[in-house]
C-alpha cells in the first residue's frame, strides 16, 4: 500500500434561500442620486419559521410612530431549527442582493439583532468585518476569542441587568474584550429590565441618530 499526501483547491457553488421583509423610507426613489443606509434586523429564536409575515409587527417593524427612520430596512427570517450563524451565507447574499438592486449606500450597512439575533449580529460582524458600518446587539453575548476582528466596527450594545436568559455578564465580558482593540463602543444596561428590551431600545430616536453618524471607511 502506498500512501501519499495531496490537496484539493476547487470552487464550489452553494444555493441559499431566505425569506425577508423589506421597507423603504419616505422619499425613497424621489432623487436617483440619493443613496440610503441599510438596516438588517435579526430576530430572536421564537420567530424562526417559514411564515415571514409574522415579522410585520415585530421588532423594528413594531416600534412606535413618530420616529425618524431614514433607512431601507430588511428583516430576514431564520428557518425553523436553524440559527443565524448557520444562515451566515444567506444573510450576506441578501446584503449583496439589496445593495445591487436598490439605492443603498454600501458604506452605511448596519446590523441590529435581538437575543439569538444579537448573537447573529456579533457573528456576522466578526466574520465580515469590512461590511458593516456599525452593529447593535441586544440581550446577547459574542465570541470573545475573536473580538479583535471588531476593532474597526462601531458598537452600541444593550442588555437588561435582570436578564435571566442571557446573563448580563456575557455582554459585559464581550464589551470589555472588544474595548482592548477599539474605543467606539457603548454599552447601555437597563437596571430594571430583563431579557426583553426591544421596546425600550428600538423606540429610542438617539439610536438611529447614532447609526446615521457611523460610516464604513472604504
Amino acid at each position: 500500500m502506498r500512501i501519499r499526501s495531496d490537496s484539493l483547491n476547487a470552487q464550489i457553488t452553494k444555493n441559499v434561500k431566505i425569506n425577508y421583509l423589506l421597507s423603504f423610507p419616505e422619499g425613497y426613489g424621489e432623487d436617483e442620486e440619493v443613496k440610503w443606509g441599510l438596516i438588517i434586523f435579526l430576530h430572536g429564536m421564537n420567530m424562526r419559521g417559514e411564515d415571514v409575515t409574522k415579522l410585520k409587527s415585530y421588532g423594528i417593524f413594531g416600534i412606535g410612530q413618530g420616529l425618524s427612520l431614514p433607512f431601507v430596512i430588511a428583516v430576514p427570517q431564520c428557518p425553523s431549527e436553524s440559527y443565524w450563524n448557520m444562515e451566515r451565507d444567506a444573510v450576506m447574499a441578501l446584503v449583496t442582493e439589496l445593495t445591487t438592486n436598490h439605492r443603498i449606500d454600501s458604506s452605511r450597512i448596519y446590523l441590529i439583532g435581538y437575543s439569538m439575533g444579537g448573537y447573529g449580529a456579533w457573528d456576522l460582524a466578526i466574520n465580515y468585518p469590512e461590511t458593516f458600518a456599525a452593529i447593535v446587539p441586544l440581550s446577547s453575548g459574542g465570541q470573545v476569542s475573536k473580538a479583535e476582528q471588531l476593532k474597526d466596527t462601531p458598537i452600541w450594545a444593550f442588555h437588561g441587568a435582570l436578564d435571566d436568559i442571557v446573563p448580563v455578564d456575557q455582554m459585559s465580558k464581550m464589551i470589555r474584550t472588544v474595548e482592548q482593540y477599539s474605543s467606539n463602543i457603548k454599552l447601555t444596561i437597563y437596571p430594571d429590565l430583563g431579557h426583553d428590551i426591544m421596546e425600550s431600545t428600538l423606540n429610542n430616536q438617539e439610536l438611529y441618530t447614532w447609526l446615521l453618524e457611523q460610516r464604513r471607511l472604504t
